[in-house]
């Protein structure tokens, strides 16, 4: 019975991860795709940078987008490899190590977006050197 109870928990944190990991992936496309119209401080990436001005705005929604869109796929890489390496009393341990993983990585997809907007960027959301290509 307990094996079964193991197993039966160990279904439910696989089915958890992958969802995780797939709205990781949805979010991505959301965001790259579905760029709210104008910048605003209620829907989309909202930091003071992205909202300087429209193109600052689409250039992070693109960029953050792409960023959750890996992370969702190394979640999916990282879900496959422990469903099929790890026995059910290591998974309890692994799943907190992905969820931890998960969450610090929404705070990192933020960290490339900033940098990239401030390298592509001036302060007052101009793009630097001229250029009016996109990402």
């Amino acid at each position: 019975m307990e094996m079964m109870e193991t197993w039966e928990v160990s279904k439910v944190i696989f089915l958890s991860e992958g969802f995780i990991a797939i709205i990781f992936i949805v979010f991505g496309i959301l965001a790259y795709a579905v760029i709210p119209r104008k910048p605003n401080w209620i829907m989309g990436y909202r930091t003071k940078r992205a909202l300087k001005n429209q193109d600052t705005w689409v250039f992070a929604h693109k960029h953050f987008g792409k960023q959750m869109i890996i992370f969702g796929l190394v979640y999916v890489a990282l879900l496959i490899t422990r469903f099929f390496l790890f026995d059910n009393d290591a998974s309890t341990w692994i799943y907190w190590v992905i969820v931890a993983a998960q969450v610090v990585s929404v705070l990192l997809a933020l960290i490339p977006t900033e940098i990239a907007l401030r390298k592509k960027f001036d302060k007052d959301g101009n793009r630097k050197g001229g250029s009016n290509s996109g990402i």
